[in-house]
């Protein structure tokens, strides 16, 4: 799977308009950077760092957290709800 990250909430890791690869996986871990359904809008994706992993779920929060609605905003995001693993940013190949 591909996504365009938009916004700044990964920076400097990632920034808005990058393009990442993203594998499906259960083996999540903890620093892994993650696309997963908002828990509060689930229509919404979002790309955020695993910081906890519990029985339940997985506490996100993003690298840039001045610009960051995270788990810190909607609390602990389910299992379920997590699409994938971010491999890496294949576009832009370098930044400024």
């Amino acid at each position: 799977m591909v996504a365009r990250v938009q916004g700044d909430s990964m920076a400097p890791a990632y920034h808005s308009g990058d393009l990442v690869l993203i594998r499906k996986s259960r083996k999540v871990k903890r620093n892994n950077v993650v696309i997963a359904n908002r828990p509060d809008r689930e229509d919404l994706l979002i790309i955020k760092r695993v910081i906890t992993i519990t029985n339940n779920g997985y506490w996100l929060q993003g690298d840039n957290s001045e610009f960051s609605d995270d788990s810190r905003l909607f609390g602990e995001v389910p299992k379920n709800l997590v699409k994938g693993i971010v491999m890496f940013k294949y576009w832009p190949l370098f930044t400024n």
